[in-house]
């Protein structure tokens, strides 16, 4: 019964997404919701408390779907730097999609709930690449005495700062370059002459844009 519920909850997280990519966050209210999903609001309010709380489980509804469907694959088995090739191209395909779309409508209508998505995705990150550093470290592709926390800060700043809507708005020069710029400055600053070597190997294979 649970799991009924759970798909039941998932479909309709997926039907109200592509709602809000069309319509945008604004100009879809509780009433356009029910309708759309021909469902009755009784139905609707018994799964969300608002809109706000709509909001929130559609965008940790994306976050799921881009996990899930991230090349994640055999990471295990990739040297630190191919990981980060990896993550390259996420971003891009991430940042390239939809989804930043109803980014500037979250922010300034559901600000709140903007402020948690971000905080979490942060966080979220950091995690991962404070595991990737560390693993890094050990492998020696990465310097044992860099500055993890500035680093990972920078890092951080840098790609959070790509998912602001006015920015993404602004860009002047392809995202792709912009993002595999962030990443080669990284890598930089952390490798070892072991993983500049291994970058370098790459840049070759064409796995990582020069």
């Amino acid at each position: 019964m649970e799991e009924n519920t759970n798909q039941f909850k998932e479909e309709l997280l997926a039907s109200i997404s592509e709602l809000f990519l069309k319509y945008g966050l604004r100009s879809t209210s509780m009433d356009d919701i029910a309708t759309h999903l021909k469902i009755s609001k009784k139905t609707l309010y018994q799964q969300f408390t608002n809109k706000d709380d709509v909001v929130e489980q559609v965008m940790l509804y994306r976050r799921r779907v881009r996990i899930k469907n991230a090349n994640t694959e055999g990471l295990d088995k990739l040297n630190p730097i191919e990981v980060i090739s990896r993550i390259k191209d996420f971003m891009e395909s991430d940042l390239g999609s939809r989804i930043p779309a109803n980014y500037y409508d979250m922010k300034k209508y559901h600000p709140a709930v903007y402020q948690k998505v971000v905080e979490q995705d942060a966080t979220l990150t950091k995690e991962f690449l404070v595991t990737l550093l560390d693993s890094g470290i050990k492998k020696e592709y990465f310097k044992d005495d860099v500055d993890k926390e500035l680093q990972l800060y920078l890092l951080g700043k840098q790609l959070q700062f790509l998912r602001e809507p006015e920015v993404i708005s602004q860009i002047i020069y392809p995202l792709s370059v912009i993002i595999t710029t962030i990443f080669v400055n990284f890598i930089y600053a952390v490798s070892t002459e072991k993983g500049i070597k291994e970058f370098e190997r790459l840049k070759k294979e064409a796995k990582m844009i020069k």
